[in-house]
């Protein structure tokens, strides 16, 4: 897919890979962003960028931020599903609010976006999702995180055999992405390694889109150490049993 003049919205694009994504997506001809986040403040400001505050959470959002779409910039060629967040936590009790809260974002809102594109429009589009190299790698300290990214992981890789013709779907599969995004985790959180910039993410979703790709894994670190587990069978439960001793460590302290 060329991305000159193409309608794009992105979701969550205030801060981190959604921010470097907008950045990049304005460096071709003709492009009109929607600009979707909570904190409108930190949005890039630019001609051809309508920042609009929104909420993922919330299903009558997400029609208000489709038809937005189509009264400012005509509609969407790209939806980029990026807005989420995590917590890094020891789970010591239940508590249903605070899962129903993250999944609303990482997982419902998304689901949602893009059955209501698929069912209802009838130009064809591109959607993205930003997952997680913890869609097949939960680790410890993530296990609520994990299971978010590994729902819509699953959902999407059944879900495009029931897409229109002309709609696709992108994953993106970042490891640690060094951003706010581990500050909202919670207090005291150590960014796994590897760890990869936002930058660097969001050039290879670029190319993933530029080459049709269904999937994008940003670090090839990780593909390789996926590979050798499944030689091997044990690099990725030492790392998991690294990952529990760093969350030990914190829920001592």
């Amino acid at each position: 897919m060329k991305l000159n003049q193409k309608r794009i919205v992105i979701t969550g694009a205030a801060s981190g890979i959604g921010k470097e994504t907008l950045l990049q997506f304005l460096k071709f001809e003709g492009v009109k962003i929607i600009a979707a986040d909570l904190n409108t403040e930190q949005i890039q400001k630019h001609p051809n960028v309508y920042p609009l505050k929104w909420d993922a959470s919330r299903p009558e959002n997400i029609g208000k931020l489709i038809s937005y779409a189509d009264s400012t910039i005509g509609g969407i060629d790209i939806f980029f599903a990026n807005a989420g967040f995590a917590y890094y936590e020891k789970i010591n009790k239940s508590d249903w609010d605070r899962i129903d809260r993250i999944y609303k974002t990482n997982v419902f809102s998304p689901i949602y976006t893009i059955t209501e594109l698929n069912t209802t429009r009838k130009s064809p589009f591109l959607f993205i999702l930003t997952a997680s190299a913890m869609s097949h790698l939960a680790l410890p300290g993530y296990a609520i995180y994990s299971s978010t990214k590994a729902a819509v992981h699953s959902f999407m890789d059944a879900y495009r055999y029931e897409l229109k013709d002309g709609n696709r779907i992108m994953v993106v599969y970042p490891i640690a992405t060094r951003t706010k995004f581990f500050n909202a985790a919670g207090d005291q959180v150590p960014v796994p390694f590897p760890s990869q910039s936002a930058e660097t993410v969001a050039k290879k979703i670029v190319k993933g889109i530029l080459s049709n790709a269904n999937s994008v894994y940003p670090s090839y670190i990780f593909r390789f150490t996926q590979f050798a587990d499944r030689i091997l069978f044990f690099p990725l439960k030492v790392y998991q049993w690294i990952e529990a001793k760093k969350l030990d460590k914190i829920g001592n302290n």
